[in-house]
């Protein structure tokens, strides 16, 4: 029933792997001091693979939803698979908006990595439940998979931005390293993801808390998940980066090691078992 989701899924992966061979060997084939050829072409390749599989990957959603009449967010295959859509989609933007083709070669290598991990779950249980159904439990997840989202992009943008300072201080950028971004472009490029993304991770946090209380469920049994406790020391560690930059002027390092530190925090997130999050038949 859901074979034509998984296929165009699949169809999506293949073409997400063109687009991370082609960001990585773009940054390879156009470096400085490279044989002079005519590789200007490989972004562009980049780019098409990338909007294609973002097509695809809405057609396999659109498919999913048509002929389970489920939500995506009713299965963990369809979570992962539009936590991949929503990543490609922001890249995309950064790629087009700030030319970060080395942020193309960084995180398309984590859409993939998401999109696979989803197609391992197809046969996963579904959650059937109405409760997933409605609209406040959708724009309740999907803001906060964007969020989480915005926050590997910041994670890509610190880890980047790391390697670069490292090989300036070494004096060692060379080669495919001299494409790399200006620090000060990977730190605004960093800064404006968890400027996003904090909104929407609040907003998602704000519309559960909002949605047990309208249950009358108890917040005792709520306050006690761990997932949901780790979903607000993580939204704690973003609003800390962002203190810490706008209040008490951090700069440079010190604010990129906040971001890679995130990334355990999403990890977490994900892999905690929740009671609260847990729809059955």
């Amino acid at each position: 029933m859901i074979e034509p989701s998984i296929l165009l899924n699949e169809l999506a992966l293949i073409l997400y792997v063109i687009a991370a061979i082609c960001y990585g060997a773009s940054l390879v084939l156009l470096a400085p001091k490279a044989p002079s050829t005519n590789n200007t072409s490989l972004l562009l390749w980049a780019r098409v693979a990338l909007v294609s599989a973002i097509l695809l990957q809405l057609a396999a959603t659109g498919s999913w939803c048509v002929l389970t009449h489920l939500s995506p967010f009713a299965s963990k295959y369809g979570t992962l698979a539009v936590m991949a859509w929503t990543l490609a989609i922001l890249l995309l933007f950064f790629d087009l908006r700030l030319r970060l083709r080395a942020l193309g070669a960084a995180a398309s290598p984590i859409v993939i990595l998401f999109l696979v991990l989803g197609l391992l779950n197809t046969n996963g249980p579904l959650a059937k439940n109405k409760m997933i159904e409605t609209q406040v439990v959708s724009l309740h997840v999907m803001t906060i998979v964007a969020g989480i989202a915005l926050f590997v992009l910041a994670f890509a943008c610190a880890c980047l931005y790391l390697l670069q300072n490292r090989l300036l201080k070494a004096r060692r950028v060379a080669g495919p390293f001299r494409l790399l971004p200006p620090l000060a472009t990977l730190d605004r490029a960093a800064y404006l993801s968890v400027a996003y993304g904090l909104p929407l991770l609040t907003l998602g946090l704000a519309l559960g808390v909002a949605y047990i209380f309208y249950l009358h469920t108890s917040p005792l049994l709520w306050l006690a998940d761990p997932h949901n406790l780790a979903a607000f020391l993580t939204w704690f560690l973003y609003a800390f980066y962002l203190l810490a930059r706008l209040a008490f002027g951090w700069r440079g390092i010190r604010l990129q090691y906040v971001l890679v530190a995130g990334l355990p925090f999403l990890l977490i997130l994900y892999l905690l078992p929740s009671p609260t999050h847990h729809f059955p038949q």
